[in-house]
């Protein structure tokens, strides 16, 4: 993980609380947020949830043999190179890397800022998606539009804008998990300003999430995975079998980003997720 990375843009809010993923697991509080609050300071509209389960959710418990390991997972790097470049995503260019020299704008003027939760299939992207469309208050909401398969998952993406000005919109996108679709998410990730990686907790998944993440750097490059804001979502903490937090978190090589517990069917750290990722990203894109 580059330097910048630890040490860059992210320091400029020393006041943030450091995220916590040293957390012993016998002690580890499943519901705990471990990233770092949003300060006041930050342009981004205080967004205010219909309601918010305040329950802290049962700890993680013996899970038993954890049979994940990075060595059993392995993704066709080549294909996913393709992927990559038949979607156009190409190192990031001098202009990309200074704030407010490089913004996609509609033909009204407005600024439009491109956020994606990705992750493996069922890991709860859409569900978090479908919380905050119904949830949150504060929000110019257009149309979700989603296109699922005959089961309810995600076949291509989830989409919504926000808009939170009359001059700012975030477009918000969720990917198809399954692997067969490796080609059409990968396309999602154009153009992107912000992303949430959405883990799932259970240990029946891990091998999942690391095809996912190693998916995702593979077709990013180093150089946008270093820069781009990343917020990582480990969600269904709820479950007994939960992973600890730490574990997945070395497991994952994600030191360094901003980590949540969440909980997407009840809403759990969805707002102050969504809130870090879309400060970051203004921060990222448009200097702000």
């Amino acid at each position: 993980m580059s330097r910048f990375r630890r040490f860059g843009w992210r320091s400029k809010t020393p006041t943030e609380e450091e995220t916590s993923s040293k957390i012993e697991s016998d002690k580890m509080d499943s519901s705990e947020d471990m990233s770092r609050t949003t300060p006041e300071t930050a342009s981004v509209p205080s967004f205010v949830p219909h309601s918010e389960a305040e329950e802290r959710a049962p700890a993680a418990v013996s899970m038993g043999r954890l049979i994940a390991t990075s060595d059993e997972v392995t993704i066709d790097r080549e294909k996913t190179v393709d992927y990559a470049k038949r979607a156009k995503i190409t190192p990031q260019t001098a202009a990309e890397i200074v704030p407010g020299k490089v913004l996609k704008r509609d033909e009204e003027g407005r600024v439009h800022i491109k956020i994606v939760f990705y992750g493996p299939s069922l890991s709860g992207k859409t569900t978090a998606l479908r919380w905050l469309f119904a949830n949150v208050r504060s929000l110019a909401k257009g149309k979700l539009v989603e296109i699922s398969d005959e089961l309810g998952r995600t076949t291509f993406f989830d989409f919504v804008p926000v808009s939170a000005s009359e001059r700012m919109v975030f477009d918000v996108f969720t990917v198809a998990g399954q692997r067969r679709h490796a080609g059409s998410r990968i396309k999602v990730l154009r153009d992107c300003d912000g992303l949430i990686f959405m883990a799932d907790s259970t240990p029946e998944q891990m091998n999942e999430n690391l095809a996912s993440i190693q998916e995702l750097r593979i077709a990013l490059g180093t150089d946008r995975m270093a820069m781009l804001p990343i917020i990582v979502s480990l969600n269904k903490r709820d479950l007994p079998n939960a992973l600890p937090v730490d574990y997945m978190v070395q497991m994952l090589d994600l030191e360094g980003y901003p980590v949540f517990a969440t909980i997407a069917t009840e809403g759990k750290n969805l707002l102050r997720m969504f809130q870090r990722v879309l400060r970051d990203a203004l921060i990222f894109k448009v200097g702000i």
